[in-house]
């Protein structure tokens, strides 16, 4: 078990006056961690960088500072992933990106939200149309619906690989933020605001319901549970 976690985490802004509610967001989604890490007296910090790059930057950089921590890195895929076990590689291929991993990191260092951050927010549809239930012209209808848990097999037959693991992963970015916008096209914003509407989907959606239908969030609870001891979680 580890003494103290590190979330160097894309996302949040330029400054601290949207820094502050984006990590006050994103630490409300991994609550689960958050109690587990303070039932354990682990040290536990997220800190949001604004764009990727300075994430990696400020991750590079708490390697070398700071290496007794068990510090983690956790950016937008951008991109549908062909092996979320191995993010480092998909990033060393996307154009754009192109990263080396540090030579002190490994893959259980670094997640990624498939494809992006708004992807894991599709994941609990009823959470969102409840937050914005009193937002005129906001369109619930937007979301797509989840599909449904395959049949148990019969005794004697294997059990098929879950729909729903891939189900939001596979869109891409374009068709997440299609999404968003019909969403939101009807409200008086008349558009999805990253920092200030996604910073209130993140405090409310289920994590629960994320790591079903997002892998990728399910790999990240389930590394940082083993690095806090908790196997459960």
């Amino acid at each position: 078990m580890v003494k103290e976690i590190a979330i160097y985490l894309e996302g949040g802004g330029p400054n601290a006056e949207t820094l502050t509610p984006f990590r006050q967001g994103m630490s409300t989604f991994l609550k689960p961690l958050v109690d587990a890490a303070r039932e354990k007296r682990v040290r536990w910090k997220v800190i949001p960088c604004g764009g990727r790059a300075e994430a990696l930057k400020a991750f590079k950089s708490a390697l070398k500072t700071d290496p007794e921590v068990f510090n983690v890195l956790l950016v937008d895929a951008e991109e549908p992933v062909s092996d979320l076990t191995k993010p480092w590689d998909h990033l060393k291929a996307r154009k754009g990106d192109e990263w080396v991993k540090p030579v002190k990191a490994t893959n259980n260092h670094c997640h990624m939200m498939i494809v992006t951050m708004e992807t894991w927010f599709l994941a609990d549809a009823e959470a969102l149309k409840n937050l914005f239930k009193n937002t005129n012209g906001f369109d619930a209808s937007a979301f797509p619906k989840m599909p449904a848990d395959p049949a148990p097999p019969k005794e004697g037959q294997q059990a098929p690989p879950p729909k729903a693991s891939t189900f939001l992963e596979s869109k891409s970015k374009t068709a997440v933020n299609a999404i968003l916008k019909k969403a939101f096209k009807g409200t008086a914003a008349k558009e999805y605001r990253k920092i200030d509407d996604g910073t209130r989907m993140l405090a409310v959606i289920d994590p629960e319901k994320v790591r079903k239908y997002c892998p990728s969030a399910n790999r990240l609870f389930k590394t940082l549970g083993k690095m806090l001891g908790d196997e459960t979680l």
